[in-house]
């Protein structure tokens, strides 16, 4: 048995980490797994080469791709295999798949719709889309409500399904402290982070106004930020307006955000808009108590309770600000909150679940998996519910 990933891409971003992860829970099930990347090679190719996964990518040339248009049909007549998920929409691949998996098909929306095409381009791509798939996944109900707001057919079309999230061990004194020492930070620091795109819609200036007001009242507060973008000049211009541009770490992109995470004490997240924001789960994954605000997006279906995190749908950097203070000064508070959001992130996100959740979600049987001892816990009734 065999799966085909179609994405649009083989950078290392958060769709990219997806599919690797669903390519390794598909590898426990003794699936095998195909990548076709519908753009030259990135990052991940490595990844996929390490893991043995074959994987073939396209010149992706002309508007949307079309100029490959017959690259890529080839290619898919030329693939043999027995279910195809795409991640991410692309017209020019709808229309190249032909016959491939007919039947055994779904479509992975892991992005927001407003504010990035006007409704009537996504009336085009969904009313086709909907000709092409068996089912359509969305990472939140908040963008499935925003598809089915533009596109009312899909309502019976569309399922949500959460990202999938292993359980990391959780780090020792001295694991925290080694991490520190390698992106030296100092080991009595109070430490607030975030990673990601240095993008306006990732609200960045508000990290960094909440930093202003924490760094003002916990002297040893240092703030970490994994990631880069177009805005990082203006944000460390913000900082140094601020006074706190010695007390800000900028690490730029990480292929591994494990001593970033191992660094944290806090987690500080802030988005205008985000289908599901990775980065905070991730978080809560390694028990870090987290503090997010999202005025338009999934996450707050899953920080649905207090006992999880602070989350706020507004940007209220004094109330931000309060709650990181208060999870800094209150160490045992932060941990029970930080271990109540790993408990969260296992109760939502087992990689496992989610799998058996796809491959049902497109047609899949239980007794259709090769690997029957990694499921006997199910049975076809449990595996129907999921």
């Amino acid at each position: 048995m065999k799966i085909l990933n179609v994405i649009q891409c083989t950078n290392l971003g958060g769709m990219e980490q997806y599919v690797l992860l669903f390519m390794d829970e598909l590898k426990k099930l003794g699936i095998e797994s195909e990548v076709l990347s519908l753009n030259r090679f990135g990052e991940l190719k490595a990844l996929l080469d390490a893991r043995g996964i074959s994987a073939r990518d396209l010149s992706y040339r002309g508007y949307g791709g079309w100029r490959s248009f017959w690259q890529a049909r080839r290619m898919m007549q030329s693939i043999r295999a027995d279910g195809l998920l795409m991640s991410g929409h692309n017209l020019m691949a709808f229309a190249a798949m032909g016959r491939l998996c007919k039947g055994k098909r779904a479509l992975f929306i892991h992005y927001h719709h407003r504010n990035v095409k006007p409704d009537w381009a996504w009336r085009i791509i969904y009313r086709l889309a909907a000709k092409r798939f068996r089912a359509i996944i969305f990472a939140s109900s908040f963008i499935r409500d925003e598809a089915v707001d533009i596109v009312p057919a899909l309502a019976g079309l569309s399922r949500v399904i959460y990202y999938p999230f292993p359980l990391p061990e959780l780090p020792t004194d001295k694991t925290r402290m080694a991490a520190r020492q390698s992106l030296g930070i100092a080991s009595d620091a109070l430490v607030i982070g975030n990673a990601g795109w240095l993008i306006p819609r990732k609200r960045w200036d508000i990290f960094i106004d909440v930093a202003g007001k924490v760094a003002s009242r916990v002297p040893q507060a240092r703030f970490l930020i994994a990631g880069d973008g177009p805005q990082r000049e203006a944000m460390e211009a913000r900082a140094s307006a601020q006074g706190i541009q010695n007390r800000i770490h900028w690490l730029g992109w990480q292929k591994d955000l494990t001593d970033f995470f191992h660094s944290l004490d806090v987690m500080l997240f802030n988005s205008d808009w985000d289908a599901m924001g990775r980065t905070p789960l991730e978080a809560m994954a390694y028990g870090i108590p987290t503090v997010a605000s999202v005025t338009h997006g999934g996450l707050r279906e899953i920080l649905d309770d207090s006992r999880y995190a602070f989350f706020s749908p507004t940007h209220n950097v004094v109330q931000l600000a309060d709650a990181v203070v208060r999870l800094l000064n209150d160490r045992e508070a932060a941990r029970v909150l930080g271990l109540a959001g790993r408990g969260r992130i296992k109760e939502v996100g087992n990689p496992k679940i989610h799998t058996l959740r796809v491959l049902k979600t497109m047609g899949f049987k239980l007794s259709d998996i090769p690997n029957q001892d990694a499921v006997k816990a199910f049975h076809e009734a449990d595996f129907n519910l999921l």
